[in-house]
């Protein structure tokens, strides 16, 4: 990896201490690797996803610092000011000059640029929940007579926005809404370290408050696959089916610690485990429900420079176990499917929405069918 490549990564984790320190703490190291994993991806699509990357990156850090009150137009625009040297800088480690060549390509055609870049319509607004809380919802598309879609995000792990290429696509046949979470973007602001039950029952609380018709078909990326299979636990009679976009699982961590105790979340205690609906060793996971799931899992893997304090062999076998969550997952109900999504690293809702558009509309043809 180039040397401004490494000092694209130095930049991101100077910006974590934006970061409240129960959420740094929790998510740090899933976030770092995570931002590496994008940038290295966004090589491929040149200096319009590097852009895209960092944009994300800043808008995340300085929504969580700035005024819950700050409309949307007003963060993205400090989010791009601040980004635009960073920007330049993780340029110039892709591209040559001269005749020297172009590592991936630097530049896209405008048609492509613009389709990258649109989302839906700004037609979100604050709902309350409970204890006087706001959290920012937008729905878009028409119900049909289908369960609503939503597109789950928890504390700390996203913003309404990150979902916008696909909710567009998602809105062309079916009602979908995305959310931005306590803690994240327009939603409010609040002190305090909330367990995974506490999100659940936020969830719950903004989904009633604004009169969402269930049930629905919840679709969670990375963490929040654990989220929302949490959710269906709580409420079992609000989930008419999954697509989980290579989902994270329960026994991640202490897996993953027995490759490489230096793996990121290995020292993870008990606490911290149950409080992000984690399981400790030797524990399985037990969750199953016969509704229509759809398991999308990435191909391109992050190389093992993504894993500095990994040998070859045990970069290998966390890929290998990576994998494994991913069946397992999809065995976990009898209507399950795994799809290999080619060409899509971990940050598949902004690389291949189309794929995860195509599985919702694949699982609402489930339950439709189910019902007759």
């Amino acid at each position: 990896m180039s040397s401004v490549l490494e000092l694209s990564c130095w930049v991101y984790k100077r910006m974590l201490p934006l970061y409240a320190d129960n959420l740094r703490y929790r998510y740090g190291d899933e976030m770092e690797q995570l931002f590496r994993e994008q940038l290295m991806d966004a090589r491929k699509e040149g200096v319009s996803g590097i852009g895209r990357v960092w944009r994300s990156a800043v808008y995340d850090a300085v929504s969580l610092v700035g005024p819950a009150y700050l409309e949307p137009v007003r963060l993205w625009t400090v989010a791009t000011l601040l980004s635009a040297s960073v920007i330049f800088l993780t340029t110039l480690s892709f591209c040559t000059f001269r005749n020297t060549g172009v590592v991936y390509g630097c530049a896209l055609e405008p048609e492509l640029q613009a389709a990258q870049t649109s989302g839906p319509d700004p037609t979100g607004h604050l709902v309350p929940i409970s204890q006087g809380h706001k959290m920012f919802l937008e729905c878009t598309g028409e119900s049909q007579g289908k369960p609503t879609v939503i597109l789950a995000t928890g504390r700390g792990l996203g913003a309404s926005q990150d979902w916008s290429l696909v909710q567009s696509r998602v809105s062309e046949f079916a009602r979908v809404c995305s959310y931005d979470a306590l803690g994240v973007g327009q939603s409010d602001h609040v002190p305090g370290d909330d367990s995974i039950s506490d999100v659940v029952e936020n969830m719950h609380d903004l989904f009633h408050s604004a009169q969402l018709p269930g049930p629905y078909i919840l679709v969670g990326i990375s963490a929040g696959g654990i989220l929302v299979r949490h959710y269906e636990e709580h409420y079992p009679s609000d989930v008419a089916g999954f697509v989980f976009v290579d989902s994270a699982h329960e026994e991640q961590v202490w897996r993953d610690a027995a490759i490489s105790p230096a793996f990121p979340g290995s020292d993870m205690d008990l606490k911290s485990l149950q409080r992000d609906g984690l399981l400790p060793p030797p524990q399985h996971l037990t969750w199953h429900d016969d509704v229509p799931i759809i398991v999308l899992e990435r191909t391109d893997l992050p190389p093992c420079s993504a894993f500095p304090s990994l040998s070859q062999s045990q970069c290998d076998q966390i890929n290998a176990a990576w994998h494994s969550f991913q069946v397992d997952l999809s065995s976990r109900s009898k209507y399950g499917q795994l799809r290999a999504v080619v060409g899509s690293g971990h940050a598949m809702h902004q690389q291949k929405p189309e794929a995860i558009a195509q599985a919702i509309r694949d699982v609402l043809e489930e339950v439709k069918q189910q019902k007759l």
